[in-house]
């Protein structure tokens, strides 16, 4: 991981929480995407640069820079050559730095428009060639979900080091049997849809420090553009509520906070949990850097860049929330029966039922 300031592992009070900070919390528990927003906002330069840490990518770096630049451009050309869209100077001359702050409202309100359609594209650019890049390395994804591992472990570990909420953490890789239930259990999911190979449960003191540490996670872990869409379950914190309990005057910010635009629904509730199992659940792409632990010799592996993604599942709950998930009918076991007679009555769907004697 990209060496980040000290100050970003603080969790910020709900009171300091600004507009940039709102939206991606309100990205995270509703499960919607970042191609769907219409404008950012980033504080100052400083900010771009931490951003550009948390997705693995040194601003002070020359290859890093290089590497950015090089997905740039392709950008512009797609939106210029494909899409037909006259992007003005300004835009295509930008660095990624001016992008980010044309797309948070530096400059025109062309600009902004234009620069969030470049930084889009990057985005799946350099998504798609992190997973090109994965499939063709001599690297497994279960020794990505290692590297993973020892990164999400490292990063909380720090957070609690500087005083974050966390009263119990741990993380576990689902079995394999497990990922066949999964599977067996729902109609509409193949392979590529278990999201929760590699997951892990944060518990935290009470329920305001939720969205603290959820914002304390995007800026040193989880890049808010990499979290999963329609992977979303918040069946615990009314999100607006607690900010204006706090005072926070941003989720009522005039100008530009993308709660309007449409958003896919949160994930429905997983229907094997209990009836009254509460819990924050969310999908991200996390980042990793693989030329720290193999060289990328090739041109092609060269020219797909150095990180590639891992999937993870988060599960954030706080201390009374996750006794009460733990007790009764939400017990794991319960569920677990659950999952399973589903699994056989799938299975099983379409025998020929015997006739009962006369």
């Amino acid at each position: 991981m990209n060496d980040l300031p000290e100050s970003l592992l603080d969790v910020p009070g709900l009171d300091s929480l600004g507009p940039h900070e709102v939206d991606v919390l309100r990205l995270l528990l509703n499960g919607g995407s970042v191609v769907d927003w219409i404008r950012l906002h980033f504080r100052d330069r400083r900010a771009i640069d931490d951003f550009l840490r948390v997705n693995e990518l040194d601003p002070d770096d020359e290859m890093d820079q290089a590497r950015i630049a090089d997905v740039q451009a392709r950008a512009i050309a797609y939106l210029t050559e494909h899409l037909r869209y006259r992007l003005s100077e300004s835009v295509r001359q930008a660095s990624i730095q001016e992008l980010c702050e044309l797309a948070s409202g530096k400059g025109r309100r062309a600009h902004r428009l234009h620069a969030c359609l470049v930084l889009k594209v990057i985005h799946i650019i350099h998504h798609v060639e992190a997973y090109e890049l994965l499939s063709t390395m001599a690297i497994s994804h279960h020794e990505v979900a290692i590297l993973l591992q020892a990164k999400v472990e490292r990063v909380v570990r720090r957070l609690i080091d500087r005083n974050a909420p966390v009263v119990d953490f741990a993380g576990n890789t689902k079995t394999y049997h497990s990922t066949l239930s999964k599977l067996l259990a729902k109609k509409d999911t193949h392979a590529a849809q278990v999201f929760d190979r590699l997951r892990f449960r944060l518990v935290v003191a009470r329920p305001p420090d939720i969205p603290a540490l959820l914002v304390a996670l995007t800026r040193t872990l989880i890049p808010f553009p990499y979290l999963v869409p329609s992977q979303s379950e918040n069946t615990l914190i009314d999100l607006d509520a607690l900010l204006r309990q706090h005072h926070n005057r941003a989720v009522d910010e005039p100008d530009g906070l993308n709660e309007n635009v449409a958003s896919p629904k949160p994930t429905p509730r997983n229907e094997f949990s209990g009836p009254d199992y509460r819990v924050v659940n969310f999908v991200a792409q996390v980042p990793v850097r693989v030329d720290r632990v193999m060289p990328l010799q090739s041109r092609r592996h060269m020219g797909l860049g150095p990180v590639v993604f891992g999937t993870v599942e988060f599960q954030v709950v706080d201390r009374a929330t996750a006794l009460h998930n733990d007790s009764g009918a939400n017990r794991h076991t319960l569920y677990k029966r659950r999952q399973t007679t589903r699994v056989r009555e799938r299975l099983e769907r379409g025998k020929r039922q015997r006739k009962a004697s006369p």
